[in-house]
């Protein structure tokens, strides 16, 4: 019988699918929703031509692990320490964080071109252990009125040599790096959209990355590939004398959208997307108030802007 606790450490690795070694003092994450394939592969077709009705043996090709959790946001508790979970954004395609001492971290998209980060990560379930090398992953995010923030990640990552799962029982892990979040609502969380302090119901966004493995003759890794932000805002619709976001999607105009949760210095987050464009605006009735449905995109211009997170 395996209990269905489950453990995740997960450490950025300093040469591409080299172990890291993540430890549980150090390395811990406090996700919610863990799920994981410790070992998943494609099908390697034989089509044989044999004088039998039924099937015929087939081949497995191209094996790799793959894991999926929920983090929620928070800050690192000290303005200018970025927090645990922008380790797990680097392996998604996110840069380093740039550190201003005792202000902010900041993070947004590795430029084209640059080296792009990794990790591994040991998980359990019970006392059953698998390690995913060279993992990379894709995310999105939800800000929702009347609950914590979170971030949804997802990974596919190399197998280690050997057995992909052991019987290994996990150290006590530490979780003191991670905060407890803040609820979002009116005294914790600020929202604007081209200016105009909507009345947000809740933010959600897709970064829409593809990571999928690659098994070359003499090179195998995790291809992250590119990315494309969507995702939806429901908001209180507006008089439009107020503001007018149905002659915005009409002109296709980018404008700017930015939200700050939090208002200790140490734990507050700021996302901001600065070129997004309004897809299209559902009406709806909800409480009996007339309530948008906005799906947008968020587009980049320069320096990987599409979008930012800070931690100050």
């Amino acid at each position: 019988m395996v209990d269905v606790v489950k453990t995740i450490l997960f450490k950025k690795e300093a040469v591409y699918g080299t172990d890291a070694v993540p430890t549980a003092a150090a390395n811990a994450a406090l996700t919610r929703n863990f799920q994981r394939t410790p070992v998943q592969t494609d099908t390697l077709e034989r089509n044989l031509d044999v004088p039998s009705r039924g099937r015929s043996p087939t081949g497995s090709t191209n094996a790799r692990s793959a894991f999926s959790y929920e983090l929620e946001l928070a800050g690192s508790g000290a303005a200018g320490t970025a927090p645990a979970w922008m380790e797990h954004l680097e392996a998604c395609g996110m840069a380093a964080p740039t550190l201003v001492a005792g202000q902010s971290a900041s993070l947004r998209f590795a430029a084209a071109g640059a080296a792009l980060s990794s990790a591994t990560a040991y998980h359990w379930r019970g006392n059953q252990q698998a390690i995913s090398l060279g993992a990379r992953g894709t995310y999105g995010f939800n800000f929702t009125a009347g609950a914590y923030p979170f971030l949804s990640l997802s990974f596919v990552g190399m197998l280690p040599t050997g057995q992909p799962v052991v019987e290994a029982a996990p150290a006590a892990p530490d979780f003191s790096r991670w905060r407890a979040p803040l609820e979002v609502n009116t005294a914790n969380t600020d929202f604007t959209l081209d200016g105009y302090a909507a009345k947000l119901q809740s933010l959600t966004g897709e970064i829409g990355a593809q990571p999928a493995i690659r098994n070359l003759v003499g090179e195998n890794y995790v291809q992250r590939g590119n990315h494309a932000l969507t995702g939806q805002m429901v908001i209180k619709a507006p008089s439009v004398a107020e503001r007018n976001y149905f002659a915005t999607l009409r002109a296709g105009a980018e404008i700017s959208c930015e939200l700050i949760h939090g208002t200790a210095a140490g734990n507050i987050i700021e996302l901001v997307m600065g070129f997004l464009q309004i897809l299209a605006i559902e009406e709806q009735e909800d409480g009996d108030d007339l309530m948008y449905t906005i799906s947008y995109g968020a587009n980049v211009r320069a320096g990987q802007d599409d979008i930012i997170w800070r931690a100050k």
